[in-house]
């Protein structure tokens, strides 16, 4: 019997997908930032549209630009003079509203605003956590590579243990298929990931690193997927974009890592592997 069409797709994007993403991590440097820097661009792109559905009016071109150009820099940049550089970008945007703006001040500034720290601000700490220098002096992809896996683990295993066991709604006025058994299922799904992943990465970290970020992606992860199927919700709509075909928009294949990226990234901070400057 031959596969459903939509299966067809989701396999075909992903074949392309992942090697793609997987290849960006191997190479890092700027290649890397470049990477982050395009998919963050197009996640605020598609957020500042589901604002434009709702006839809000930020100021998306701007924005969009100085994301993609942003981002890149984090590759150049420590963090502390990265997020120095992002506040007097998002100034900069307070500048372009109140000069090109429609006067909707306490509208379409604090949207504008919000899309800057919530979209390229979170996730341009993902350059930051691939350039982490371990006990060898040298930065490991794999360990990112275990952060990426363990994301789309902890959604499969979710979206299975919804499937199969769900009963109790874990938020149905934003998310009517999710359920409480799923949310536990990810997390599970994400911590024996972090098990299996432990001798692969023993010279680089320990157990108890993985298993933080496996904690992490399961509950800040999740969470991420609930905020932005909130913003979908209040559009209206059932994706953000229809760049990836059936796999929705670059915002929605992203939603996890955006919250779950900078949470990583204190981690590592606290632990003192990153220093601000």
């Amino acid at each position: 019997m031959p596969a459903p069409k939509s299966l067809l797709l989701r396999t075909g994007v992903a074949a392309w997908g992942i090697p793609l993403v997987m290849a960006s991590v191997l190479l890092g440097g700027w290649v890397f930032s470049l990477f982050v820097a395009i998919m963050a661009a197009l996640a605020l792109y598609e957020f500042y549209s589901l604002a434009e559905m709702r006839h809000f009016n930020p100021q998306t071109v701007p924005a969009v630009m100085l994301a993609l150009i942003s981002v890149l820099l984090a590759e150049f940049l420590r963090p502390g003079n990265w997020f120095i550089l992002m506040f007097f970008l998002a100034i900069f945007l307070v500048w372009l509203e109140m000069i090109f703006g429609e006067r909707q001040a306490y509208r379409d500034l604090p949207l504008t605003l919000f899309g800057w720290a919530y979209i390229p601000v979170l996730l341009g700490t993902l350059v930051f956590v691939r350039n982490i220098l371990w006990d060898d002096l040298q930065p490991s992809p794999g360990y990112l590579i275990y952060f990426l896996s363990c994301i789309w683990i902890c959604d499969t295993a979710a979206y299975a243990g919804g499937k199969l066991l769900g009963k109790h709604k874990l938020f149905p006025a934003v998310s009517p298929k999710k359920t409480w058994e799923g949310f536990f299922a990810g997390i599970i799904g994400a911590l024996l990931w972090a098990w299996i992943w432990v001798p692969i990465l023993a010279d680089k970290t320990s157990a108890n690193d993985l298993f933080y970020v496996a904690i992490i992606v399961g509950i800040i992860g999740q969470f991420g997927d609930l905020v932005e199927s909130y913003f979908k919700r209040s559009a209206g709509v059932k994706d953000s974009g229809n760049l990836l075909s059936v796999h929705g928009g670059v915002f929605d294949r992203f939603d996890s890592l955006i919250l779950s990226a900078p949470c990583v990234f204190l981690y590592q901070v606290s632990v003192g592997r990153i220093a601000l400057f």
